[in-house]
């Protein structure tokens, strides 16, 4: 490929590709999930929402930018891989890391820090590690996604006022855009840019970080002003004794969930009659509930469902409401 043969894509090109191949990665997941339903059931599905998605993009990737063929976003508006300078089309092991940085490795590196925040957590339940320890640590593995989010919301601002990569995993391995076709310079030169909108996501950059650094203030002048009335202590006491009353829920339901001469199940109608009939069945696995556990939102699922759907999604399956195993309240 010569050198500069074919002109470099624009933003709004660029975006458009995105959009498109956004829209039909959702629909093969929609048959992918169709065809694991008739395999798996529908407990698999609602308990492996994020493998499915993955699973989905690395596969449309794979069919597409793996073996050197274009996307369906991308032939919609002709859009062709060349290199960082735009001289000469990408190798594939550049193609196989960018597939691997975008679709595979942040779903791994997400699960690993969730992983990590919860060993760490329960090692300092089962310690006798200060409140102010405990916060840090907690503090210290909620960062990721928070930090994440500031990284691509600058890494959109930057491509938006040049126009380049798009996504991060491209600008790491120098996967830009070119049209398949000649183009005038000047009509493209024309055709605008991004960049008022890369302004706006700094302005507001800016803005949520003047407001955090206020609220950071606030919260330490408050602790300084609390710590001198000598209600520190009593706030401390209030919030172990809240943890304690969680935590040996959460052991009676462990209990519960071991003994079987304790089980509850709700296919036996003289079993805790006060829930519906319409209200039985947990949304998880489809059947009625075995041991029935009330998330804090309110929502009843299986107690073994529940907590195996928490410690891989701290959120309620309904209503993604957070909720951790120390939310749970078996019914009883």
């Amino acid at each position: 490929m010569a050198e500069n043969a074919l002109p470099l894509a624009d933003a709004a090109t660029i975006v458009r590709a995105h959009q498109k191949d956004a829209y039909f990665e959702t629909s093969f997941q929609t048959q992918l999930q169709e065809v694991l339903h008739i395999f798996k059931g529908s407990r698999f599905i609602n308990t492996h929402p994020e493998e499915i998605a993955v699973a989905a993009k690395a596969i449309y990737l794979s069919l597409t930018t793996l073996i050197a063929k274009r996307t369906l976003g991308e032939e919609y508006v002709d859009l062709i891989y060349v290199n960082r300078k735009g001289t000469r089309f990408p190798k594939i092991l550049l193609r196989i890391g960018f597939i691997l940085s975008y679709a595979v490795v942040p779903y791994f590196l997400t699960k690993l820090i969730r992983r990590l925040g919860l060993s760490r957590s329960d090692d300092e339940d089962d310690g006798d590690d200060d409140d102010d320890e405990e916060n840090k640590s907690k503090s210290f593995w909620s960062m990721y996604p928070k930090v994440l989010d500031v990284i691509m919301n600058l890494h959109i601002a930057i491509f938006y006022f040049q126009g380049e990569f798009y996504s991060l995993s491209k600008r790491i391995f120098g996967l830009r855009y070119a049209f398949g076709h000649n183009k005038d310079p000047k009509k493209l030169a024309k055709s605008g840019n991004y960049s008022f909108l890369g302004g706006l996501i700094l302005l507001q950059f800016l803005v949520k970080s003047i407001l955090k650094l206020k609220t950071y203030n606030d919260t330490q002048r408050e602790k300084r002003q609390t710590q001198k009335k000598g209600g520190d202590l009593d706030h401390g006491e209030a919030l172990s004794n809240d943890f304690s009353k969680f935590k040996q829920l959460e052991k009676v339901g462990q209990f519960v969930a071991k003994r079987k001469d304790l089980q509850i199940e709700l296919s036996d109608p003289n079993q805790l009659p006060y829930i519906p009939e319409d209200s039985r069945t947990c949304m998880l696995c489809l059947t009625e509930m075995t041991n029935p556990a009330a998330a804090n939102c309110g929502h009843f699922f299986c107690w073994t469902c529940i907590v195996d759907w928490i410690r891989e999604h701290p959120e309620c399956p309904l209503c993604r409401q957070s909720c951790t195993e120390s939310n749970l309240l078996p019914l009883r």
